[in-house]
């Protein structure tokens, strides 16, 4: 499914494709890099002036503050970026696949590509599918991660 037209505003650092936001993950995981992995994840920002007004949890009757959203989103994110260091930082991994198994999400402006699974392989070896983050949002082909995943 294609993004829709989200007109001018564009997202930077975001990657093209869902293959090359997972290469940039996982060298950034490896190089235990907070500015290259922050980069392709949604800003403060990004999340609350252009994401958060097309979610079904912004509507008045809701009443969901998007400060809360945006808290629960960087807290969680914070604690999974500590857990993924652990595991993926120097550890000698290339990158082989990345796929969405979950629906995809037509928004507005945007869509969300859910369930995102990445293969690695280690010394020719290849592991189980790997998810570093689930969620993630392509304005136009360009392709943000919402937040990262406890391993």
């Amino acid at each position: 499914m294609d993004a829709p037209s989200g007109g001018g505003q564009r997202l930077p650092g975001s990657a093209g494709s869902l293959a090359e936001l997972a290469t940039v993950v996982l060298a950034g995981l490896a190089a235990a890099d907070t500015l290259r992995l922050e980069a392709v994840r949604l800003t403060e920002v990004e999340h609350n002036e252009m994401v958060w007004p097309e979610l079904p949890a912004s509507a008045p009757e809701v009443n969901h503050p998007v400060d809360l959203a945006w808290q629960n989103i960087w807290t969680r994110n914070r604690a999974a970026l500590s857990d993924l260091f652990g595991v993926y930082e120097d550890h000698g991994l290339r990158f082989v696949d990345a796929e969405y198994l979950g629906p995809t999400e037509a928004f507005e402006s945007f869509v969300v590509h859910t369930d995102c699974w990445v293969t690695l392989q280690r010394d020719g070896e290849l592991l189980p599918p790997q998810q570093l983050f689930k969620d993630v949002l392509d304005r136009d082909g360009e392709m943000k991660i919402f937040r990262y995943y406890e391993p």
